[in-house]
């Protein structure tokens, strides 16, 4: 084994990452004909796609993706990895990350995650189904041919665990972990995992995922928007990439100011999660250490401190899983890549 590829295909963002690239994307995409690109400066910047598994098509993806109004969503769906949207949008990222390092790469390695409550059952092996063989896809007309001959799939919130015990290259950086009581609080987009990792064993039963996220947060956003201009057709993707302003733009000519509403919300959902987790838990006195990760952390973790003031966000939370599952698959393979 021998070119190892972390990836984290969440329900709000695809995050990859090989030892020269690493990207982190929406976890939706756009077919090309439905794209008004634009002109000059105000051109789309996305790059397209075709898989071998839908011959003909051409897809978009990238950083602009979000300026596309018609968009495909891979948002946790019954069967998600089933499905088309999933499938095409992994092998994406599969090509993307890894095409600074060649047009075919074999003896490819995948360490990905599921959430909790999906390790061990049939959800796992539909994700390993996906992700491990053969890739043929074009990017920007590109062929770029992969074959992932293994596929290692760990519970979400292990990632983080992984990305402080161990360090870039795969050895150990942080012993503590493998004695230490670990729970760690996942905050996704479309739901919150909550795990137990005591001396980096996984204690099954105190895993859980629960049903509450930044989508949620969006969500409530969008509805109050549209509830006091009935033509803003605020969306949770609209509202997502708007989030960090005290304004929700609708155009030029009319904007709505947020500022209270995402407040209310983040209160909202983030006191809805405590409750949840205080159900779960019960009490907290028994870990060594809490980390707070995943992309609501910055947001709902904040939060999640008065109920746990000592609770500690990590660095770049958005990204930490996906770190974690890369290290784990450096240790591995040890020097062989």
């Amino acid at each position: 084994m021998s070119y190892v590829i972390g990836l984290d295909h969440g329900n709000g963002w695809v995050k990859a990452k090989t030892a020269s690239n690493e990207l982190t994307l929406p976890s939706y995409y756009a077919k090309l004909e439905t794209v008004n690109e634009g002109y000059g400066n105000n051109k789309i910047d996305v790059k397209e796609y075709e898989s071998n598994m839908l011959k003909g098509e051409v897809f978009v993806w990238g950083e602009e993706i979000n300026r596309v109004d018609h968009v495909i969503p891979t948002y946790g769906a019954q069967d998600r990895y089933k499905q088309m949207p999933y499938r095409l949008l992994t092998e994406f990222a599969l090509a993307d990350v890894a095409a600074k390092d060649g047009d075919a790469i074999a003896e490819i390695m995948v360490v990905t995650g599921v959430p909790s409550i999906e390790k061990g059952t049939d959800a796992e092996k539909d994700l390993i189904n996906v992700v491990r063989g053969d890739h043929l896809v074009n990017v920007n007309n590109k062929a770029s041919i992969l074959r992932v001959s293994d596929v290692k799939v760990l519970p979400q919130p292990v990632g983080v665990v992984m990305s402080k015990y161990l360090d870039a290259d795969g050895f150990v950086e942080d012993e503590s972990f493998e004695t230490d009581s670990v729970a760690v609080i996942d905050i996704g987009t479309g739901t919150t995992d909550i795990d137990h990792v005591k001396s980096l064993k996984r204690q099954k039963g105190d895993s859980d995922s629960i049903l509450l996220g930044m989508n949620d947060v969006y969500r409530r956003v969008a509805d109050w928007i549209n509830s006091k201009n009935t033509s803003a057709r605020a969306t949770v993707g609209k509202v997502e990439s708007q989030f960090a302003n005290d304004s929700y733009v609708i155009s030029k000519r009319s904007v709505i100011e947020i500022d209270e509403i995402k407040e209310k919300a983040l209160d909202e959902v983030a006191a809805e999660l405590k409750t949840e987790i205080i159900g779960r838990w019960k009490t907290w006195e028994r870990f060594d250490r809490i980390l707070l990760t995943g992309g609501g952390a910055t947001q709902l973790g904040k939060r999640l401190q008065s109920l746990i003031p000592d609770a500690e966000i990590v660095a770049n939370p958005q990204t930490a899983n996906v770190e974690g599952f890369y290290r784990y698959g450096k240790s591995l393979v040890g020097d062989d890549e």
